[in-house]
């Protein structure tokens, strides 16, 4: 990728997903920066500063397991509440 200046002002949460995509791409060892992957990584970026949880793509396997051991532990909490009026 041709080497962009990007000069960031600012404390906006844009303007900090923005200066947190820089450093990703300055850090990115892979290369394979296209459009996609620019606009997929500022959104996760966004996200993050907007204080959401971001999983790589790569964890999602783990993160699955503890998501179906979750939904367990609700499914016993559940059988443990009594009845139901209705």
């Amino acid at each position: 990728m041709a080497d962009i200046k990007i000069e960031i002002e600012g404390d906006s949460e844009e303007a900090v997903a923005l200066a947190l995509l820089k450093l990703i791409m300055e850090n990115e060892e892979d290369g394979e920066m296209d459009r996609g992957w620019i606009l997929e990584t500022y959104s996760a970026c966004l996200a993050t500063v907007r204080g959401a949880l971001i999983l790589d793509a790569d964890e999602g396997e783990e993160g699955d397991e503890e998501d179906d051991l979750e939904d367990e532990e609700m499914e016993e909490d559940d059988d443990d509440a009594g009845p139901v009026k209705g």
